[in-house]
């Protein structure tokens, strides 16, 4: 991974261990990617040629992180709203898989799930985000905010990643998968 003890030092500066995610919201672009190539990420499967370059990294470094994750204690989360829309997936095989991985990921039941649907649903309609165009975008990042989560992981380029400078400061960071690998890629060692 590292192939210079000074490269492996400054990520360590950069990326302190301290600041790994612990508690984590998925997306719902993520969990279909997780579902959709569960071969390449849990299995450590060839990457099919014609997957385009930029998500060929994205599987890669979740590969990764799921690979240190399983002996880490980090929390994953999702959220009703990403059943919700899951729920508008035509594909009915897809749509079941996506169901089951993202219920595993939901405690309904939880006093912190009421609260996050709660405030999931109030930020989509106030002007606090209103950088992000995309409502349930809004929602999601309230879901994540209301499980208490430090980082939101997306693959969405275009409506989130690219418009996050323009939210108010959080205490949620959010993230692409490359960059929640990078968070952790010079701790690995400390979980394999």
């Amino acid at each position: 991974m590292y192939t210079s003890h000074e490269s492996h030092s400054a990520d360590c500066k950069k990326y302190p261990f301290e600041k790994i995610p612990k508690n984590i919201f998925l997306d719902t672009n993520v969990i279909n990617i997780i579902v959709k190539y569960p071969y390449q990420i849990f299995e450590h499967g060839n990457i099919p040629l014609e997957v385009p370059i930029s998500r060929a990294k994205e599987i890669e470094a979740l590969l990764h992180i799921f690979q240190v994750g399983q002996r880490a204690c980090w929390d994953i989360y999702a959220s009703e709203k990403s059943l919700e829309e899951i729920s508008q997936t035509s594909n009915s095989d897809l749509k079941y898989d996506l169901s089951e991985y993202a219920h595993a990921l939901i405690d309904i039941h939880s006093s912190g799930s009421s609260h996050s649907r709660s405030l999931g649903r109030r930020i989509s309609k106030s002007s606090i985000f209103s950088a992000l165009p995309d409502a349930n975008d809004r929602e999601l990042l309230g879901n994540a905010i209301g499980l208490g989560c430090d980082a939101f992981c997306t693959c969405d380029h275009k409506t989130i990643i690219r418009k996050r400078h323009l939210l108010p400061k959080l205490a949620l960071r959010i993230l692409n998968p490359i960059e929640w690998w990078h968070h952790i890629k010079q701790w690995a060692g400390l979980w394999c």
